[in-house]
C-alpha cells in the first residue's frame, strides 16, 4: 500500500510539500482503507488505469510501499493535489483544503494524482480526473467532477 510522509517516516518529498501533520493522519488513513476495499482489485478501476500511457493497473500502482503521499499546506479552494512526476514519479501531494475536506474528497484525489503518475496528462485534460468515474467513486455528492482538469 501506499506510504504516508509523516506517519512514523519522514520522506524527503517534492520541493514545497511536507510530512502530513498528526491532526490529518487518520483522513489519509480512512481514505486509503475507502480505497483498499472498494477500488482495489476493481475491474473496472485497473482495466482504466493500465489505458493510461505509463500502462500500470490501478492495483500495481496502489500497492507500491515507494510511492508516498505527501502534504501540502495550501488552503485555496480547488488547489486539491499535485505531482511531479518527471522529478519524482513516486510521489503525490495532498493538500490542506483536500484534507479538510474530508476521506472521501481525499481518496479522490488520491487517485486522481495516482492517474497522473501513471501518465494521465494534465493542463486541460480531464483523463485523470475520469478514473474516479470507473473506480467506483461517481455518485451525485461523490469526488468526481466532470469540470476538473489537470
Amino acid at each position: 500500500m501506499l506510504s504516508i510522509n509523516g506517519d512514523g517516516i519522514c520522506h524527503g518529498g517534492p520541493p514545497d510539500s511536507q510530512e502530513v501533520p498528526e491532526s490529518y493522519l487518520p483522513t489519509v488513513r480512512r481514505a486509503l482503507e475507502i480505497i483498499q476495499t472498494r477500488m482495489r482489485g476493481h475491474y473496472r478501476c485497473d482495466e482504466i488505469f493500465s489505458a493510461l500511457p505509463n500502462g500500470h493497473d490501478f492495483r500495481t500502482l496502489f500497492d507500491d510501499p515507494n510511492t508516498w503521499i505527501n502534504y501540502d499546506p495550501s488552503n485555496r479552494e480547488g488547489d486539491w493535489g499535485w505531482t511531479m512526476p518527471r522529478g519524482y514519479p513516486k510521489d503525490l501531494v495532498v493538500t490542506r483544503f483536500t484534507l479538510r475536506m474530508g476521506r472521501w474528497s481525499t481518496a479522490g484525489t488520491i487517485i486522481h494524482e495516482l492517474a497522473h503518475l501513471n501518465g494521465a496528462p494534465g493542463g486541460n485534460s480531464h483523463a485523470a480526473e475520469e478514473t474516479l468515474r470507473y473506480c467506483g467513486l461517481q455518485s451525485p455528492n461523490g469526488p468526481y467532477d466532470p469540470q476538473v482538469r489537470g
